[in-house]
């Protein structure tokens, strides 16, 4: 089992700091879209809970690769989301033992999908334009060969459940600070983890935005660079969601 925590001191600081970002500029706007599609690339320690930084058999090696997402409202409150990693070119870096002991690149894929809800924080008194995201997953990954003794492919499939703060700062853009755990496979070889997710998505032309977003995991880190196109407006008649 691989457990890993986000204990360290700067990164709660940064935790704080989009906190307070959040709830203290917020503007009148229209508050977060959900329905939305984008593509980014990740250079990343930690993918969907697999950290080949802390793995031996990983040769200690990190994963990059590219992301898909789609998020569609569903009503004004409750919205769909999935995400695909590395099925174009997602590799694990230097994760491979070849037969004369060097190392190569790992072939490494995987998906999440979920569902989940968004509520304003002017429940509570605060914001409308923040909201408080909670969503569960389902997860699935595969890697390649990793090493002589590996078989084709080692598969892993579970859950990971999020909860994140979500709101604009501009007209133009939104950032958000969330926390995500994993659980996949099964005892006695389960990967378990837990990491903090902080991001910003800025808008440079009608309806498309430029997105960012930092992973936080005690001394790994991750990082996330992409496009994001909210097309709720343009092909639901002016709305984030289909109802």
């Amino acid at each position: 089992m691989n457990l890993r925590l986000f204990a360290s001191t700067k990164g709660w600081s940064v935790v704080a700091l989009m906190l307070s970002i959040l709830v203290s500029s917020a503007v009148q706007a229209n508050g977060p879209e959900y329905t939305y599609a984008s593509i980014s690339y990740e250079w990343t320690d930690v993918k969907y809970g697999l950290n080949p930084k802390v793995d031996d058999r990983f040769n200690n090696g990190d994963i990059a690769g590219e992301n898909f997402d789609i998020s569609v409202g569903i009503l004004p409150w409750l919205h769909l989301k999935g995400q695909a990693f590395g099925y174009a070119n997602g590799k694990c870096n230097n994760c491979k033992t070849d037969l004369g002991g060097g190392t190569s690149d790992s072939d490494i894929e995987g998906f999440k999908v979920g569902v989940g809800i968004n509520l304003g924080l002017d429940l509570i008194g605060l914001s409308e334009d923040v909201d408080l995201v909670i969503r569960g997953n389902w997860v699935d990954t595969e890697l390649s060969t990793l090493n002589i003794a590996s078989p084709d492919s080692i598969s892993e499939d579970g859950w990971s459940a999020e909860a994140a703060i979500r709101g604009r700062i501009s007209d133009r853009a939104d950032v958000h600070v969330g926390y995500e755990y994993y659980d996949l496979g099964s005892d006695p070889n389960d990967v378990t983890n837990r990491n903090v997710t902080i991001g910003l998505n800025y808008q440079v032309w009608d309806g498309i935005s430029v997105l960012v977003n930092g992973i936080i995991f005690d001394s790994e880190t991750g990082f996330e660079l992409g496009l994001r196109w909210h097309f709720g407006s343009l092909l639901l008649d002016g709305r984030d969601s289909i109802f």
